[in-house]
């Protein structure tokens, strides 16, 4: 597959804090859902002092047939080191949605990337590839139709079986009945932070939709005051 430009806008921060963020928007990797997904969370970003780039990394077309693996990795990898050769901030985390957080996933745990990701935020992502547990658009635009259950191809793309001992620390959200990508997903990254003993946040709602975004003043599935509260003490930790 032929190497393509990168799409990555950014977004500056009207009062940098030398921290900043890679936003991946979901659409399971079949479309890039760049306004609920990319745009309101790299301004709500913007406003506490984060400079955050939007990705629009490769999906499955006419022109990008599945299986589009590995480009959509590709494509993050290349951002991260652009953002860092940039030389504008001090941390860098990668957010995710949905398919988005299943990049930011496998791409935090590449062995290209260990000491360049700070931390994560996966809102409600696919994290496994296994049959029962991850999206099945999601599956079939990265791995393609021919993908064996169980064969290494899969495996490799379980995001849970990638974490290890320096795996950055992590917040992820879930609601328990997402409809599209099981809650599962986000319980199996979180118990492979606890078994390597990694700093982490889980957060779950009991009721909300999938692809619900930041939930702006939604009573019910708001969760960006905890995500907020966290993200400040990774900057204070740090």
């Amino acid at each position: 597959m032929a190497t393509r430009d990168l799409k990555l806008d950014f977004y500056p921060a009207p009062n940098p804090n030398r921290t900043g963020v890679l936003v991946l928007p979901g659409g399971g990797y079949e479309f890039i859902s760049i306004d609920n997904e990319g745009i309101e969370p790299a301004r709500w970003l913007n406003a506490r002092g984060y400079d955050a780039w939007v990705l629009s990394y490769t999906v499955a077309g006419s022109s990008t047939p599945a299986p589009i693996i590995p480009a959509p990795q590709r494509d993050a990898i290349a951002a991260v080191r652009r953002i860092r050769a940039e030389d504008r901030i001090d941390r860098l985390g990668l957010w995710g949605f949905s398919a988005g957080g299943h990049l930011a996933a496998v791409t935090a745990t590449d062995v290209d990337m260990i000491g360049q990701i700070d931390f994560m935020v996966l809102a409600y992502p696919v994290i496994s590839m296994a049959a029962g547990t991850t999206h099945d658009g999601s599956r079939r635009n990265l791995l393609g139709d021919n993908c064996e259950p169980g064969g290494a191809d899969e495996v490799a793309m379980c995001a849970e079986k990638r974490v290890g001992g320096l795996t950055p620390p992590t917040f992820l959200f879930h609601t328990a009945n997402d409809g599209a990508v099981p809650v599962l997903n986000a319980l199996a990254f979180a118990a492979a932070m606890a078994t390597y003993k990694r700093p982490f946040e889980i957060l779950v709602l009991p009721d909300g939709p999938h692809g619900a975004g930041l939930a702006l003043g939604d009573e019910k599935v708001g969760w960006t005051g905890e995500l907020d509260r966290w993200l400040k003490g990774v900057i204070a930790s740090a």
